[in-house]
């Protein structure tokens, strides 16, 4: 009986898979009729399915910027980039996006440490860094297997040198997608969906205002206290917004 339940089980979830297919085709060809409202609630329908990837969040970031929604626009692709960091396309269309928007926030400065390791961290994705440890890691067993069985002296000097390389390699590997992992989990997000979004300096709307933001804004999220959550911007400013305003990444 368990037999037939997963073979029901696998084709339900092959005809799932199939349906959310074929809505996404829909979607973009929706997007290339310019027929963008319709692009949006195909996309849409394909993530309330429970399906995502980097694919479709950028389709969807670049039919809601056909649609001057920049909130939408800059939120979807940033949630792109989660699923893929080292997409190039991603990242222009971002920037493109950010151009636009009514608050220029500058960037804080920070080590230049701190910056390389972020860049090589996030040359990868998570499982591709997954991948390449693996494959790392079986080039030292084999290098491993040839050393001692090489003949020569100079036979096995080269083959554990090389066998050694690889496992720093696969350990560095692990170590990079492991921090990449951290700084994700460690870090929250969100974006600014209102015009003149008021952020105070205690969570109190009779309290006084630091600052405003603006659609599209992207944040740093802290704690919370009742409708209020502590925020910071990508230049140190803090402040307290309406949870309502914002829509976490």
């Amino acid at each position: 009986m368990k037999f037939y339940s997963y073979i029901l089980f696998f084709l339900l979830t092959s005809l799932g898979f199939s349906q959310a297919e074929e809505t996404f085709d829909k979607a973009n060809t929706a997007y290339a009729d310019d027929q963008f409202d319709q692009a949006i609630q195909l996309y849409n329908s394909v993530l309330d399915e429970g399906l995502v990837s980097a694919e479709l969040y950028f389709n969807l970031g670049n039919a809601y910027f056909k649609q001057n929604d920049l909130a939408n626009a800059i939120f979807h692709y940033e949630k792109a980039l989660q699923y893929n960091p080292a997409d190039q396309d991603i990242k222009e269309n971002l920037e493109i996006a950010n151009t636009q928007t009514i608050d220029k926030v500058k960037e804080a400065p920070e080590s230049n440490l701190k910056s390389v390791m972020y860049t090589i961290t996030h040359a990868l994705k998570l499982d591709s860094w997954a991948l390449v440890s693996i494959i790392l890691s079986i080039s030292f067993g084999a290098l491993m297997i040839f050393y001692f069985r090489s003949p020569s002296a100079k036979g096995k000097r080269r083959n554990f040198s090389f066998a050694i390389l690889f496992l720093v390699l696969a350990i560095a590997s692990v170590l990079f997608g492991r921090f990449q992992n951290q700084l994700q989990e460690s870090q929250s997000f969100a974006i600014v969906f209102e015009n003149q979004l008021p952020a105070f300096v205690e969570p109190n709307p009779r309290s006084d205002i630091n600052f405003e933001l603006n659609k599209g804004t992207k944040v740093s999220l802290g704690s919370t206290f009742r409708d209020y959550i502590r925020i910071e911007l990508s230049d140190g400013s803090k402040g307290w917004v309406k949870i309502s305003a914002i829509k976490k990444l």
